[in-house]
């Protein structure tokens, strides 16, 4: 979980603490991820198909988009007392 928080808090530094820029970051990751799986799918499978993971898939990333502005929240905050 340590390597999983760390890579959200440097999302939130990466963004400078702007909620949206990490939200539409998550979006544009989800987006690359969407097109993998439908790459992989054509090349296994000669077509791409809708199955059972792609509502877990846009579920887990929309958990970590709101992980990520909560940790823009929490990165604003520590350079507000900080300062």
């Amino acid at each position: 979980m340590n390597k999983f928080e760390t890579y959200t808090l440097a999302l939130a530094k990466a963004s400078k603490g702007n909620p949206v820029v990490s939200t539409l970051t998550v979006m544009l990751f989800y987006i690359m991820f969407n097109l993998l799986e439908a790459t992989v799918e054509r090349l296994i499978f000669g077509e791409r198909f809708e199955h059972w993971l792609d509502p877990i898939f846009i579920c887990a990333f929309i958990a970590y988009a709101a992980y990520a502005v909560w940790m823009c929240a929490a990165w604003q905050l520590a350079e507000n007392r900080g300062a």
